[in-house]
């Protein structure tokens, strides 16, 4: 059962293993995940909302910090380069096969997935919103591969995902949420943050509906909202926290770890450059008998759909 966080007493949140010491700071991913990423779950588990989980963790950091220029300079805040996604594929969860799922659904989820799984079934695949250069949405902005920038200043961090010119901002100036009666939803929603000890806390809310990644991943509802801790953990490494609440697909919030690894550009070739999916014949999408969607077979002839090694696409040029 679910509790808020203002029903435990004091003493409870500095001696109960989960809302202890272990779980309030940051916990590295190494030989003893097996047993801290249960533990991690088990932290959300204790929050009836994304915003309480956020309001303990600034409560915890009284406050948090306000950064400098001077700071930006820091390893841990040094946050240049470009970026791509450590591991995952289609998998939300990093460490499960992308047709395996760790998030607690409920009744409404279940159904959802299932449906999924029936039309991978039936057709061999689906219709990708993202085909039509639909932006990604969050939080399924994580699992999206593809280059990364992350720009750190005093009062903003932007989280720049190359694909559809995607951008994330993180309000760190002590901002608060939009209020409601001025919000509406959007792909990437609403985000403020905090600093503290070298992570950054923040919480993302107003967001549109979605799925975590094509294939058989659960779906998110416009009533998602998601807490995150993100932690630059070696010179070349960012980690992330994820706490992803949706009372409408999720029985509990669903814990991961996602992770980005700087990729070498000592001649800064590699730039993050704008996305238009109507910019070279290799991003036509094709629409298949079955509704699915499909991309030609990117070795920029004329014609590719008709000679493609994929029938549902060579049919689909037919028509």
């Amino acid at each position: 059962m679910q509790v808020s966080i203002l029903a435990l007493p004091f003493f409870a949140l500095l001696t109960n293993p989960v809302f202890g010491q272990d779980t309030t700071v940051w916990l590295d991913k190494d030989a003893s995940w097996a047993v801290n990423k249960p533990r991690l779950q088990a932290f959300g588990e204790e929050f009836d909302s994304a915003l309480a989980l956020y309001q303990f963790l600034e409560q915890q950091a009284e406050g948090g910090e306000q950064l400098s220029l001077e700071m930006l300079t820091e390893p841990a805040y040094d946050w240049s380069g470009i970026f791509t996604r450590t591991g995952g594929g289609l998998s939300f969860d990093p460490d499960i096969r992308a047709s395996e799922t760790t998030a607690k659904l409920t009744n409404s989820g279940i159904a959802a997935r299932q449906a999924k799984i029936d039309q991978l079934a039936a057709t061999g695949g689906e219709y990708d919103p993202i085909s039509d250069c639909r932006p990604p949405g969050h939080p399924r902005w994580a699992t999206e591969p593809f280059l990364h920038e992350f720009i750190v200043t005093p009062d903003q961090t932007w989280l720049i995902n190359e694909m559809v010119n995607d951008v994330r901002r993180v309000y760190t100036d002590g901002s608060t949420h939009t209020l409601p009666e001025d919000a509406y939803a959007s792909w990437n929603g609403d985000t403020i943050g905090f600093w503290t000890q070298g992570m950054l806390v923040m919480h993302t809310m107003y967001l549109m509906p979605g799925q975590y990644q094509r294939g058989t991943q659960p779906d998110y509802s416009n009533q998602v909202e998601v807490v995150e801790r993100w932690k630059k953990v070696d010179g070349i490494t960012l980690e992330a926290d994820y706490w992803v609440f949706d009372p409408i697909n999720l029985s509990e919030p669903w814990y991961s770890r996602q992770s980005w690894t700087e990729l070498a550009n000592e001649d800064n070739y590699l730039r993050i450059r704008y996305w238009d999916c109507g910019e070279n014949q290799n991003n036509d999408i094709i629409t298949t008998f079955d509704g699915t969607s499909q991309f030609p077979d990117f070795d920029f002839i004329e014609n590719d759909a008709a000679v493609s090694t994929d029938e549902a696409v060579k049919r689909a040029s037919q028509q």
